[in-house]
């Protein structure tokens, strides 16, 4: 597995078992020089890495994201949605409780900073939840 990200994240995609890459202009040379092949490709960023995937993935089938569907759609890659629903999340907290479901929390914000908060979220960069709190003071 190969995982893109800034170079001060590739100690963290180390730590889930992924050969980081340096993300941004060239990544396409770097990721072939770590593997010979790509099968699949997952897009979680966004900004064009589809484009990027099509060069690497023969099968576009094999190509999907959860952020692009307009670029995705374009160019012939799946697009991955989830099914919400109470239950799910009863059971996404209830594997939250038992520790068998890890979430990585960046920054939580008092919901009085929700335009900081979305501008963090924004900004494409940092790993992890960004959170609004209901009633926490400032």
């Amino acid at each position: 597995m190969i995982g893109t990200a800034s170079e001060v994240n590739h100690e963290y995609l180390r730590g889930l078992g992924a050969t980081p890459v340096a993300y941004g202009d060239g990544q396409v040379e770097r990721i072939r020089a770590v593997a010979d092949t790509i099968d699949v490709a997952f897009d979680a960023a966004g900004h064009d890495n589809l484009r990027d995937a099509v060069e690497l993935v023969a099968d576009r089938t094999r190509i999907a994201t959860i952020v692009d569907m307009r670029l995705a759609a374009a160019l012939g890659c799946r697009v991955l949605r989830s099914q919400r629903s109470a239950t799910r999340l009863a059971t996404l907290a209830l594997l939250v409780a038992d520790g068998r479901l890890r979430v990585h929390v960046r920054r939580v914000y008092p919901l009085a900073e929700a335009p900081d908060a979305h501008r963090d979220v924004e900004s494409g960069h940092g790993r992890g939840k960004v959170v609004l709190a209901v009633g926490m003071p400032r």
